[in-house]
């Protein structure tokens, strides 16, 4: 496969992410959750009547949440075949032509499998992250996260952190709370493609600085 078969997909579904997470102003976005219906009744006390479910292609283990931002993908962590099932979601749900065999793309759990799998998680949020940074980013920081992790209580949900919404939107670190010109240019994608004020989007990313650096 030669270049880049989604490099004008990757940046919206991005910004769809982030379009989510402005709109959810200071709240992280969910990344996995003990059962469905956690997942539509938090949606349900926001009152957000414009979000829905449904299966992918009938499977019971894939979940499709659509809204305003767009649609991603819910998948249980046990399931095989999640890249030829999010394939299939971004065909139906996102219009794109190519597969994935040989893209030099993974489909990422965005809540780490293992960890899910292993605190009865049955939904955990996919998304679509070059090979080279999700290997790379799975090597350090993945680690520390575990450890930290195996400490602490499982909960109904676990909401994303700083450093692995970063890593999925494709972003470089924020440095000193300084947003770079790459952050600037999500944000601006993400207020004109989903319509949310401009600072909503940066004030978005000032805030994933400060929750993977926590006191800094």
């Amino acid at each position: 496969m030669s270049g880049d078969p989604f490099a004008s997909l990757l940046p919206r579904l991005q910004a769809a992410l982030l379009g989510e997470s402005a709109r959810l102003f200071d709240t992280p976005v969910i990344v996995a959750v003990r059962d469905l219906g956690t997942l539509t009744g938090y949606w349900a006390t926001r009152r957000a009547t414009d979000v829905r479910f449904t299966r992918l292609a009938g499977r019971a283990d894939a979940v499709v949440q659509i809204g305003p931002c767009g649609a991603s993908l819910w998948m249980d962590p046990a399931a095989t075949g999640y890249r030829d099932a999010y394939a299939r979601f971004l065909r139906d749900h996102w219009g794109a032509k190519e597969g994935l065999g040989g893209s030099g793309y993974d489909v990422d759990h965005v809540y780490n499998r293992a960890r899910a799998i292993h605190y009865g998680y049955r939904f955990v949020r996919m998304f679509l992250v070059r090979a080279e940074a999700n290997r790379a980013h799975g090597r350090s920081y993945e680690k520390q996260i575990g450890a930290a992790e195996a400490r602490r209580n499982a909960k109904v949900m676990k909401l994303l952190d700083g450093m692995s919404e970063l890593k999925v939107l494709g972003l470089p670190p924020v440095q000193g709370g300084v947003l770079l010109r790459e952050h600037h240019e999500a944000a601006m994608l993400a207020a004109r493609t989903y319509r949310i004020p401009l600072e909503a989007a940066l004030a978005t990313l000032r805030a994933l600085y400060a929750r993977a650096h926590p006191g800094g």
